[in-house]
């Protein structure tokens, strides 16, 4: 499995860490969260497998040439279009929780705009930029952030204000049902391949997954899929968090760093979050740009020489971004979040049904010739 291809998934997972994900997950812990936990990792390996298979049999090509090939004309925009405004509320949610999580944490007497337009100037520039260069950007931010977020889970296990006696009361609760919204939940943090709707165009040569890269996915998958919920319990129980917005933010609190330079490590484990928040937010409008200007681009929209859609298009997503965090509430951002997991595995389903109707299309396509 190409590393690349790796690291689309593991900044998904991560990303996730610290939204609003485990709040939901939490919520629902006595509701059948931990075999939903289990359940979306399971179907997310499945979805994975199935994704990173369909999208090898059209090497160099997004879904945009895909669709445009193999898919009859008056279905091609409107499901361009549909997972256009999907990936952008993906990314628009992230920028939103990551801002307002600047806002209380950080810089409380700083004003909101300048919070946003700080993600606006990073977040265009890496928008413009090539797939190719996203994901080495991405491998140089992993590389760089990766250690220290793996070393401070490790040393809350290790922690001795982690009382196991409440992650066991929250395994006991296997006993429930799955939830159908913890689920979805648990299944957005591991479905990051899903990004290769645009980023495919990066893998000329995208291998079928091997049973050793599968193994290493399924692996970190669950680690960090069990982290981001039990761990979290372990430091303050079900009862303590029932109030709290970010979880992660106040077990990263309960991490000192007893011979370190800065004892309160938060600040540090909020400012890695952030760098992974920033390439979160990048990929995903960059895939819904890309989808986007594949439906809609005015050609004699240009000024010297340049055309404009592109810049267009980011003043509106950039519009909506600061009206959206200026205006939503602390309930609202979880109440869209949490509606927007719900229907993560319908979307997931039609991608999988677009991608199987184009490649059997494809391979319609081919069979004359292989009979000549």
């Amino acid at each position: 499995m190409s590393r690349f291809l790796f690291y689309l998934i593991v900044v998904n997972m991560l990303t996730n860490m610290v939204s609003i994900t485990p709040r939901i997950l939490i919520a629902g812990s006595t509701t059948g969260t931990v075999l939903s936990l289990l359940l979306a990792l399971v179907v997310g390996m499945i979805l994975t497998y199935f994704l990173i298979n369909l999208f090898s049999q059209f090497p160099g090509q997004g879904l945009p040439e895909i669709i445009k090939d193999h898919v009859p004309k008056g279905l091609s925009a409107p499901i361009l279009l549909f997972f256009s405004l999907t990936w952008y509320f993906a990314g628009l949610s992230t920028l939103v929780v990551y801002s307002l999580i600047i806002f209380r944490f950080l810089t409380p007497e700083m004003s909101i705009y300048t919070i946003v337009l700080a993600f606006v100037v990073v977040v265009t520039y890496g928008v413009l930029m090539t797939s190719s260069n996203i994901l080495y950007m991405s491998e140089i931010v992993l590389i760089i952030v990766f250690p220290f977020i793996f070393f401070v889970q490790l040393k809350g296990y290790l922690s001795s204000s982690l009382n196991w006696d409440y992650v066991r009361v929250a395994i006991m609760q296997i006993n429930h049902l799955p939830s159908y919204t913890s689920f979805t939940s648990s299944l957005f943090i591991v479905i990051g391949a899903a990004n290769l709707i645009i980023f495919n165009r990066f893998f000329t040569k995208l291998k079928k997954p091997s049973r050793k890269g599968m193994t290493i996915l399924t692996l970190t998958c669950t680690f960090i899929l069990l982290t981001t919920y039990f761990l979290p319990i372990g430091f303050g129980g079900f009862e303590a968090l029932n109030n709290v917005l970010y979880p992660w933010i106040a077990t990263s609190d309960s991490i000192r760093m007893k011979f370190g330079i800065i004892e309160r490590i938060v600040f540090i484990f909020i400012g890695a979050f952030l760098a992974l928040g920033v390439i979160s937010m990048t990929m995903h409008w960059h895939v819904s740009l890309q989808l986007l200007s594949s439906v809609i681009y005015f050609k004699r929209f240009k000024w010297k020489s340049v055309n404009l859609t592109l810049p267009l298009f980011i003043v509106f997503f950039w519009a909506i971004a600061m009206y959206t965090t200026k205006t939503i509430t602390s309930n609202g951002i979880f109440q869209s979040v949490q509606l927007f997991d719900r229907i993560i595995l319908p979307i997931i389903i039609i991608l999988l049904f677009v991608c199987l109707l184009a490649g059997k299309k494809g391979a319609q396509s081919k069979w004359p010739e292989s009979k000549k």
